[in-house]
Order: C-alpha cells, then sequence, then structure tokens
C-alpha cells in the first residue's frame, strides 16, 4: 500500500493524540460551560460540535477517505441483537469497575452522587434517550472508534488500539469515579469494531448501554411515584466501605456468569465475519485443521498437527461449503504486535492522568 493511500484510509498516533487534547481542553471550557447553562442542549453541542463535527471536518480537509478511515459498513441484522445483548451482559463487569473505583476513594475521602439527569415523564424520557443513548453512541463512537482506533492500529496494532482507544475514552469522561467502567466498555466497543469491520458496531453496544441506564432511571422514577415514596437527596453514594466491597463481591459473581455469555456471543459473531489467513484455524467433524492459503474463493487446508509437505495435494474448499459441513472457524482478531510509542506519543496520557490526579485532590481532598 502506498503512503499516499495509507494517509486517505488511516489518521495517524499524532493526529489523533492532537484532535484528543484540543477537543479535550474545548470540552473541558466550552463543554462544561453549556452543560452547566443548560443539560440537553449543552449535551447536543458536546457530542456535535465538540467531537463528531471537528473529526468529520478534520478528516475531510485533510482528504481522507471518510468510508474507510470510518469504517462505515453496514452490520447485519442477525449481529445486531447479539451486539446489543453483549452490552447488556456487560453491565455487571462495568458496575464492578467502578466500583472499585469508589471503594479506592472511599478508603482516603468520600465519593460523590453525580448530578446524572433522569426522565420524569415520557416525553423527557424520549429526549434523554435520543441525546444521552443517541447522540452520545454516534458522536463518540465516531472519534474515539473512528480518529482515535483508526490513528493508533497502524502504528502499534490492534490490541493495543484497542486499549489506547478504551483508555482516552475513560480519560475524556473525566470523572474520577467513572473511569474504569468506560475504559472496560471502550476497549469492547473497539473490538467489536475491529471485529466486524464496521463502525456501527460501536455505535450499537453504546448506544444499548447509555439506554439502559437512562430506562432504569426513568423505571425507578416511575416506580417511586407509582408508590408516592419520598425523595432522599444524599451526596454520599454508601455508608461505607464494607458495603462497597460486598456490591463488588455480588456484582462479581454475576459478572463471571454473564462473561459465559458475552464469549458465546463473540464465538457466534464471528461466524459472520470469517478470516482466512495462516493463523486461522478451521474444524470440521471434530477434526483440526490449519489454512495454508487462499486463492481467489477457494482456501486451501491442511491437517493440524501432520506434516506439511507441498508434494501432498490440499484440501481445497471456500466459504460455502465450509458453511453447509457447520466447519468452526477459529482466528485471533487482536495481533501480538509490541508496544513501541515515542515520548511524544505517549505525552497526552501522561498529561490527562497528570491532570486526573489533580481533579481527585481537587474533588476529593481539598473539598473544592
Amino acid at each position: 500500500m502506498s503512503e499516499e493511500r495509507i494517509r486517505k484510509d488511516h489518521f495517524t498516533i499524532n493526529e489523533a493524540n492532537i484532535l484528543f487534547v484540543v477537543l479535550a481542553f474545548v470540552f473541558l471550557t466550552f463543554g462544561a460551560y453549556v452543560q452547566n447553562r443548560e443539560v440537553i442542549s449543552g449535551l447536543l453541542i458536546t457530542e456535535f460540535g465538540i467531537l463528531l463535527i471537528p473529526a468529520l471536518v478534520y478528516a475531510a480537509i485533510t482528504k481522507k477517505d471518510i468510508k474507510k478511515a470510518f469504517r462505515l459498513k453496514r452490520v447485519p441484522l442477525q449481529v445486531v441483537w447479539r451486539i446489543m445483548l453483549m452490552a447488556v451482559l456487560l453491565l455487571p463487569t462495568v458496575a464492578v469497575a467502578n466500583l472499585i473505583t469508589i471503594f479506592f476513594i472511599e478508603m482516603f475521602s468520600t465519593s460523590i452522587l453525580p448530578p446524572i439527569p433522569t426522565a420524569q415523564t415520557g416525553s423527557e424520557f424520549i429526549v434523554l434517550f435520543l441525546v444521552i443513548a443517541g447522540s452520545a453512541g454516534l458522536c463518540e463512537e465516531f472519534f474515539f472508534r473512528g480518529a482515535v482506533l483508526n490513528g493508533y492500529e497502524m502504528e502499534v496494532g490492534k490490541k493495543w488500539a484497542a486499549v489506547f482507544s478504551g483508555l482516552l475514552f475513560g480519560i475524556f469522561h473525566f470523572n474520577p469515579q467513572n473511569i474504569l467502567g468506560p475504559i472496560v466498555l471502550g476497549i469492547v466497543f473497539a473490538y467489536l469494531v475491529q471485529l466486524t469491520g464496521s463502525i456501527f458496531a460501536g455505535v450499537i453496544a453504546h448506544m444499548t448501554n447509555n439506554g439502559i441506564a437512562v430506562t432504569a432511571g426513568y423505571v425507578v422514577n416511575q416506580f417511586d411515584q407509582a408508590l408516592d415514596l419520598p425523595v432522599e437527596q444524599s451526596d454520599v453514594l454508601f455508608e461505607s466501605t464494607g458495603a462497597i466491597a460486598a456490591a463488588i463481591g455480588i456484582y462479581a459473581v454475576i459478572a463471571v456468569v454473564c462473561m459465559f455469555g458475552v464469549k458465546a456471543m463473540i464465538h457466534q459473531i464471528k461466524k459472520y465475519y470469517p478470516v482466512f489467513d495462516e493463523s486461522t484455524r478451521v474444524k470440521v467433524s471434530g477434526k483440526n485443521y490449519q489454512v495454508i492459503k487462499t486463492e481467489d474463493t477457494q482456501i486451501f487446508l491442511h491437517p493440524e498437527g501432520e506434516t506439511f509437505n507441498e508434494e501432498v495435494p490440499l484440501m481445497a474448499t471456500d466459504l460455502h461449503r465450509l458453511k453447509d459441513v457447520k466447519a468452526k472457524i477459529e482466528y485471533a482478531v487482536w495481533d501480538n504486535r509490541k508496544l513501541n510509542l515515542s515520548f511524544g506519543q505517549w505525552l497526552p496520557v501522561i498529561l490527562s492522568i497528570a491532570f486526573y490526579g489533580y481533579l481527585v485532590y481537587v474533588a476529593f481532598f481539598r473539598g473544592v
């Protein structure tokens, strides 16, 4: 692939990092101002004006292939519902991640209940669902699983690109109590985008996750109104670290069980996106084969564990025949490339972590 073609198809790490730092600054200043002034309009301005539009405009100015750089590819309905179910099954894991953060904060200070908007009426629910689930799921995915993930992949490989996409996604929330959960989700969203080759896989998972939170808030409010329960105002999340530890234990057990479902969904989704290279294993009627090569639509297999001899005819097949015999296709989405970043490429992460340390100090120790 020529260097010009690479530039059109991909962002670079430096481009992704510069966009992240600039937009993070705008988010913390102008974004915070518009959200404090009015939540709904502020969220829309933040999502579209600070995340989505600048990323798309920059891509257009630098003449990138929007379709390839942002992976604009349709996701079949058979995959959509599996992605949504994965997002649901990940909720206990996300809860454990965030509770661990809160546990450590409670060991030295007091956690704070963040002001999260919840719907009281049906119309409010629709608006919040469209804004928090719809716009956030679309705009944040196009930036973090679009520009950021795309920028890191070429230089550090898919695995580390997914990790940095999740890390920067968690950091961008700028909420010390809600950082580990988004990091976990960001990595999983990136994996789904890489597996399907579509940004919409991340959008669907993200919308599902946020949609559940909005719906849960609305249902709780309706339940309280129906029973005419008094609304207790408190900034304290938990009464003690023991209560947090107990909650972590309960959610951890549920998370372990749910992870079996997540793994099953990944295996099922892989069936719709088969990959045939030297790392691919194919299992037919209990026997394992290794992919040796592919030519056009033909796939050449060799029994795994047997000595390969070029003089021995290979087993030739194609995808349709493999589906007919219900072959199991196993391959790794992530590569094993070693992480190799320069200091300049590490700098945005280092500065973000340092700023997070300052946020924790101000919010939980200075009491400001």
